[in-house]
């Protein structure tokens, strides 16, 4: 890729941690580590998940052809190289030799073509599919136009593919380092059919950890520990034997049982718990790259009533909905340490070809003002023949953020827009993402950390059809905006692509498509004890390869 103007990712996509590197006495404690996580895993199924809590898992216990390291780069992991032509649309991924499945199967470049055609088959659904559209022909597949052999990826070898791409694509080893990504192995896939990943004895892994029979994850449990794999390729890095993993849904009991030195990693998602323990011992502030906003439901599906699918196809209504939104009070009262959403695309993600944070260049004018609220919204409601209205707002009930962001907003929505009425609907994570992939809302609070260090990674959520517009918006603008940012000529001229992002920020704003509320920030507790332990703000948050307890 030399001819290609690549696209600097380090120092983006991790937060550098200095007091939790490796230093000094590196020798391990016999004792395992152990994590908390605030819902249940939903599938160990690296082509289909779609949430951070399960991907956590699944990145620790799996692995692609990369692997972020701790300086923010794509680093080759079961890749030992990677070449691509002068024009970047052919990529040769040549792999180690003699890898190895945890139950002993070869691990062979056709199971990485294998992995990616299952990601791109239709009836198997992955919403990351559209990760997969860098490749020749992905989306044509996806749509169901073209069969899954058309796919741009020919076997070699055992040890080596080419992958042709649709378009050029500097990020590309990045995208390697995704789940979607991932290789499987064909034998365990087809024997569980689509029971694979519902448990993790129905897998098999290639990751620097693994599940083993006992303390494994059934699919409902609230604890299991991953082990030490010994047949990963890197194993003399992994100092850990095992590490354990509690779902604990109460923040209140996470932060209880870690000063009993019961856990060494919790969140802390409420103002009181932060005031509570800022002052402890291994307090810390994780910065994401992750934006948190409310999607309106803007389709002829699945809305409430009549009258809420034909309001919030009012852009007026989207928009007032947008002005009383007090984002300043939301981050002062249930989100400190989180910054006020400018765009969609969040602070520290990336930064444009001029050394700008992208988020700061493409920033819109969201704000706070009632009075030009209360008029659009009266304006809306006498284009749509309503003089009142209904709407539902969906949040999760066991992320402490989500619920107390969705209770602030419900009180300012109906103080400030006369005639509307909000039914709050708190419900588990796990359905929110259910009814959000099904469309069954109206308004629902969601939020997206980015899966690379490139606008890219947020921007292509809302291009028309794709499988996480949930609102279903369709903008001819936004859609021009996003594929000249991801094609020739401008893929190759990095200046113009910040400039098609920023364009496609902008019709996000002008039409009030989504309400960005906050860019989010993860206070947390971590046991200082914790050495080798990487977080990084996109991607993998919590990368366990070579964390240890000292």
């Amino acid at each position: 890729m030399e001819k290609l103007k690549i696209v600097s990712l380090s120092a983006l996509s991790l937060l550098a941690i200095a007091t939790l590197a490796a230093c000094g006495n590196n020798k391990a404690s016999e004792k395992n580590i152990t994590f908390s996580i605030p819902t249940d895993v939903a599938t160990l199924d690296p082509t289909i998940v779609t949430d951070q809590y399960s991907y956590n898992v699944i990145g620790n216990v799996e692995e692609g052809a990369t692997r972020v390291d701790k300086n923010g780069d794509a680093a080759l992991a079961l890749a030992k190289s990677i070449t691509s032509s002068s024009d970047g649309l052919t990529y040769t991924i040549t792999l180690k030799p003699n890898l190895k499945w945890s139950n002993g199967d070869p691990l062979t470049a056709q199971d990485f073509a294998y992995a990616w055609r299952r990601a791109v088959d239709p009836k198997v659904g992955s919403e990351y599919a559209y990760l997969m559209g860098a490749i020749e022909n992905a989306n044509d597949i996806s749509a169901g136009k073209l069969d899954q052999s058309k796919l741009g990826v020919e076997v070699k070898s055992d040890t080596q593919l080419t992958v042709k791409l649709s378009s050029p694509t500097p990020y590309f080893k990045f995208l390697l380092s995704e789940p979607v990504y991932y290789p499987l192995d064909e034998k365990v896939v087809e024997k569980y059919g689509k029971s694979f990943g519902t448990t993790s004895d129905k897998m098999v892994y290639n990751g620097p950890y693994m599940f083993k029979a006992s303390k494994g994850w059934t699919g409902t449990n609230k604890s299991f520990t991953i082990y030490a794999n010994k047949n990963y390729w890197d194993k003399s890095k992994v100092k850990s034997k095992a590490i354990d993993f509690q779902v604990i849904a109460n923040a209140n009991t996470g932060a209880q049982l870690y000063k009993q030195k019961k856990l060494d990693f919790t969140l802390l998602p409420t103002t009181d718990l932060i005031t509570a323990n800022k002052e402890a011992k291994g307090f810390t502030v994780f910065k994401q790259a992750r934006t948190d906003y409310v999607e309106y439901n803007q389709s002829n599906k699945g809305a409430t009533s009549a009258e809420a699918q034909k309001a919030l196809a009012n852009e007026k209504i989207r928009e007032a909905l947008n002005l009383a939104t007090n984002r300043a009070a939301i981050i002062e009262n249930a989100l400190p340490y989180s910054t006020v959403a400018t765009s969609f695309t969040p602070v520290k993600l990336s930064k444009t070809k001029t050394g700008e944070d992208f988020s700061k260049y493409a920033q819109q004018g969201y704000k706070y003002d009632v009075t030009a609220a209360k008029k659009l919204w009266q304006e809306g409601l006498k284009e749509v023949g309503l003089t009142q209205l209904t709407l539902s707002f969906e949040a999760a009930s066991d992320l402490a953020p989500s619920a107390a962001t969705a209770n602030y907003l419900q009180t300012s929505y109906e103080k400030n827009l006369p005639g509307l009425k909000i039914n709050l609907k708190l419900v588990p994570f796990q359905q929110r993402l259910q009814d959000q992939q099904n469309q069954a809302f109206d308004m629902i609070l969601s939020g997206w950390g980015g899966d690379y260090a490139e606008p890219s990674t947020f921007l292509q959520l809302f291009v028309t059809g794709q499988s996480y517009n949930s609102g279903k918006f369709s903008s001819a603008d936004y859609d021009a905006a996003y594929k000249a940012a991801s094609t020739v000529p401008d893929v190759l001229d990095q200046s113009k692509t910040d400039q098609d992002y920023k364009k496609a920020e902008t019709v996000l704003f002008e039409h009030s498509y989504i309400n960005p509320i906050d860019f989010q920030a993860s206070p947390a507790l971590l046991n200082p004890d914790v050495k080798g332990f990487q977080f990084h703000s996109t991607g993998l948050t919590y990368d366990l390869k070579e964390a240890y307890l000292k």
